[in-house]
């Protein structure tokens, strides 16, 4: 179920996106950041579109802490397939 939260999120804020209404898109993004979290590739995607809507917005402070939240998650994300460690 909440793969598909997940995705109905991603496609809320890429359809916010398009029509330049940012915050929403912002907001959309975050919550698919919160359902997306324990799987890296989500968890970046999720940032790389709220990246995207700060970028648009020319949002700098959002645009470097965006930044900043991606490269911590790449690199300190130990188990990003496995978050549990349940084989």
């Amino acid at each position: 179920m909440a793969d598909t939260e997940y995705e109905g999120e991603m496609d809320r804020g890429r359809a916010a996106l398009a029509v330049r209404d940012f915050r929403a898109a912002y907001r959309h993004f975050g919550r698919a950041h919160n359902l997306g979290h324990d799987v890296l590739a989500d968890h970046l995607a999720a940032h790389r579109g709220r990246l995207a809507a700060a970028w648009k917005q020319r949002r700098w402070d959002r645009v470097v802490a965006q930044l900043f939240l991606m490269g911590g998650a790449a690199l300190f994300d130990r188990n990003p397939r496995n978050p549990s460690g349940v084989a």
